[in-house]
C-alpha cells in the first residue's frame, strides 16, 4: 500500500497510558492505518528520530465560538499541538440565535470573557439561526477540529427572550429547551453547557441567563441527553467554597450525572490563597463520587491564572460588592470616586481587612504592577504593590489607587489568586480523577493567556518537575478527553482511529511568554502564546502546523454525532 504519510522512527506514546515504544505510524485517506515496523512507500516521509509521536491534544475548555469564524486555525492553540477544541463552555454560545438576540448573545460574552464588543460585531457574521445552521457555517473552514457544546445561556434567550436574565423558567419552556438541545446534539453538539457563578454577568450588571436556572431545570436539560444517550454536561457554579458551598455543589454535580448517566465536567479543583487546604476536600470527593460509579470529573490546571488588570477594565474585584459598584461606573465619576476617603475606607476593609473568602486573594505581594502608565513611574515595573507601598510610604490601598489615578487609571497590574502552591498543583494534576485543561481560550483576550496549558504539563511539570510519567500525561491530553466527551475515533495511535498527531520534543517543549498583539477584527487587541519544541502538528492526515508556521491547509472538521466523511465533502 502507498501511504498518504509516514512517521518514521519516533517514540510513539499512543494515548492509552501504555509505555512508549520506538515505531512508525502510517496513515492513509485521514485515517491511521498502521503503527510499528513500516517499510511501505508513502507521498511524505516524516522522520521522528528523538520525537515523541502522540495523540493530537484536545483542549476541551474553550471559548473559541466567535474566533473561529475569522481564524480556522485557532491561534494561539494549534501551536501547542491541539488538533481538536470544544468550544461552548460556561453557558456561552453563539447558537441557537434570533436576529433580536443577537446584541445579548455577544453581550454575554463581553464582561464574562472578556471580549472586545466592536470586535464581535465585526467578526461574527451571522450565518446561522440554529446550531445546526452553526455547525454548517464551520464545516470545510476549519483548520483544526471542533467539537462544539450547546450553551445554556444562549438556549434560554432563544426561548425566553429577554425575561431569561429576569426569571425561571416554566416546564413548557423547559420542554422546548430539552428539544432544541436534542436537536443539536444529534446534528453535531458534543452536549451542554451551564453556568451558575455569581459573578458573571453583563457590562450592565444584568445576570447571564444560566444563572436564573433552577436545579431542577439543569438537571432536566441533562437528563434530555440521557434520553438520546449522546453528550456529556460541563458546569461551572463559581469558586467552591467561596462563593458556593463546597460539598453540596459536588453533590449537585452527582445528581445531574446519576439522573442523565451522563459524564459531567464541572469546575473546578485549584489551590486557593485564601482557602490553602480546599483542594484535598475536593479531590476527596471527586474520588468519592467516581468510587459510587457516577461519572462526575472534576476540571484542573497546570498554570497559574494571570489575571492582568487596570481600573479601567478589572473583574478580579467582582465579588467585593463596593469595588465592584464603582468599577461600573463611567470612568470620570470612577475616578471621582476613587479619591474619596470615606469610600477608600471600604476598599480598605473589604480589600485588605475582611476574612470573608474572595476571588480576590487580598495578597498585595502578589499583585505587581507589570506595566507603568507613565514613564515617570516606569521604575516601579516588575514590583508588587506591597513593595510599591513601602517605596511611597503609603499603604497598599493608597499606593495602588493613587498610582493608578497618576497614570488615568491605565497602570496595569498582573495577580494571581489560584495555583500559586506548587506542591499543592502538582498533587492536583497527577490525581487519575483529574481533568487538565480550562485554557479558556479564545477568551480573557487582554488579561491572559492559557493556550500552552499542555505544552505547560509537558515541559515543567513533566520534564522539570517529574510530577508524573510522559505516558500519563500524554493520557490526560488525549485520551481521557477523547473517552468523556465521546469522541470515539480520536484520542488514541490505532489502526482505523483518525489521523490526528503531534510531533515535539520531549526535551525542549514548553511555552512561551504571552505576546500582544492586534490581530483581532476591527484591530482589536489580544495575547497570543507560542510554544517551542513542537514540530509538527498533523489533522486529519495532513499537516496544519510544522516550526510553529502553518502550512496553508484546512483539514479540520466538525465531530460529534455527524461526522462522516460525505457530509464533511459537501461541506
Amino acid at each position: 500500500m502507498a501511504y498518504d504519510v509516514l512517521v518514521k522512527g519516533g517514540r510513539i506514546y499512543d494515548g492509552s497510558g501504555l509505555p512508549s515504544y520506538l515505531g512508525d505510524v502510517a496513515v492513509k485517506n485521514g485515517r491511521i492505518v498502521e503503527t510499528g515496523r513500516i517499510s511501505g512507500e508513502a507521498k511524505r516521509v516524516i522522520q521522528a528520530d528523538g520525537l515523541a509521536v502522540s495523540p493530537g491534544f484536545i483542549d476541551f475548555h474553550t471559548h473559541l465560538d466567535a474566533q473561529l469564524l475569522w481564524d480556522p486555525i485557532a491561534t494561539s492553540s494549534c501551536f501547542h499541538g491541539v488538533t481538536t477544541v470544544i468550544p461552548g463552555n460556561c453557558a456561552l454560545a453563539l447558537a441557537p440565535c434570533r436576529e433580536q438576540d443577537r446584541d445579548a448573545i455577544l453581550g454575554s460574552f463581553e464582561r464574562v470573557e472578556a471580549m472586545p464588543l466592536p470586535a464581535l460585531r465585526a467578526g461574527v457574521d451571522w450565518a446561522w439561526t440554529t446550531f445546526p445552521e452553526y455547525l454548517n457555517r464551520l464545516r470545510g473552514r476549519l483548520g483544526v477540529n471542533v467539537g462544539a457544546l450547546m450553551g445554556h445561556v444562549a438556549l434560554r434567550q432563544f426561548v425566553m427572550g429577554n425575561a431569561a436574565s429576569e426569571r425561571t423558567a416554566t416546564p413548557a419552556e423547559i420542554e422546548t429547551m430539552k428539544d432544541l438541545l436534542k436537536e443539536g446534539v444529534k446534528a453535531g453538539a458534543l452536549g451542554f453547557s451551564t453556568n451558575q457563578n455569581p459573578v458573571h454577568m453583563y457590562a450592565d450588571g444584568r445576570p447571564i441567563p444560566s444563572r436564573l436556572a433552577t436545579d431542577e431545570e439543569i438537571v432536566e436539560l441533562a437528563c434530555a441527553l440521557g434520553e438520546i444517550n449522546q453528550g456529556a454536561v460541563q458546569i461551572s457554579r463559581g469558586s467552591l467554597g467561596v462563593s458556593v458551598p463546597m460539598v453540596e455543589t459536588v453533590q449537585l454535580f452527582e445528581k445531574i450525572a446519576a439522573h442523565s448517566g451522563r459524564p459531567v465536567i464541572w469546575q473546578s479543583i485549584a489551590h486557593r490563597w485564601d482557602r490553602p487546604n480546599e483542594w484535598r476536600e475536593l479531590l476527596n470527593l471527586a474520588q468519592q463520587s467516581l468510587a459510587k460509579g457516577i461519572q462526575s470529573y472534576p476540571l484542573c490546571n497546570a498554570r497559574l491564572f494571570n489575571n492582568r488588570l487596570t481600573l479601567k477594565n478589572a473583574q478580579v474585584f467582582d465579588d467585593l460588592p463596593t469595588w465592584k459598584q464603582i468599577l461600573f461606573l463611567p470612568i470620570e465619576e470612577r475616578m471621582k470616586v476613587f479619591r474619596d476617603p470615606e469610600v477608600r475606607r471600604k476598599l480598605r476593609y473589604e480589600g485588605v481587612e475582611e476574612k470573608k473568602s474572595s476571588r480576590f486573594s487580598r495578597r498585595w505581594d502578589l499583585v505587581y504592577m507589570i506595566k507603568a502608565g507613565t514613564p515617570t513611574n516606569k521604575h516601579l515595573e516588575k514590583k508588587s504593590v506591597a513593595e510599591i507601598a513601602k517605596i511611597r510610604g503609603q499603604d497598599v490601598i493608597d499606593a495602588f489607587l493613587d498610582l493608578s489615578l497618576e497614570e488615568g487609571l491605565d497602570t496595569e497590574f498582573q495577580t494571581s489568586s489560584t495555583n500559586g502552591d506548587e506542591q499543592a498543583v502538582a498533587e492536583i494534576i497527577r490525581s487519575p480523577f483529574t481533568l487538565v485543561g480550562q485554557s479558556d481560550a479564545g477568551a480573557h483576550l487582554i488579561y491572559d493567556a492559557g493556550f500552552g496549558y499542555a505544552t505547560r504539563l509537558l515541559g515543567y511539570w513533566i520534564r522539570e518537575r517529574n510530577v508524573m510519567s510522559l505516558e500519563e500525561g500524554v493520557r490526560k491530553l488525549t485520551f481521557m478527553v477523547a473517552s468523556i466527551f465521546g469522541l470515539r475515533d480520536r484520542g488514541l495511535l490505532r489502526p482505523g482511529l483518525a489521523a490526528d498527531l503531534v510531533l515535539f520534543d520531549p526535551a525542549t517543549v514548553r511555552e512561551c511568554e504571552p505576546e500582544m498583539v492586534r490581530d483581532l477584527p476591527g484591530g482589536e487587541r489580544r495575547l497570543i502564546q507560542k510554544a517551542i519544541g513542537i514540530e509538527m502538528t498533523i489533522v486529519n492526515g495532513e499537516v496544519l502546523v510544522a516550526q510553529g508556521e502553518h502550512t496553508g491547509a484546512l483539514p479540520g472538521r466538525v465531530l460529534g454525532n455527524v461526522n462522516g466523511a460525505a457530509i464533511q465533502a459537501a461541506a
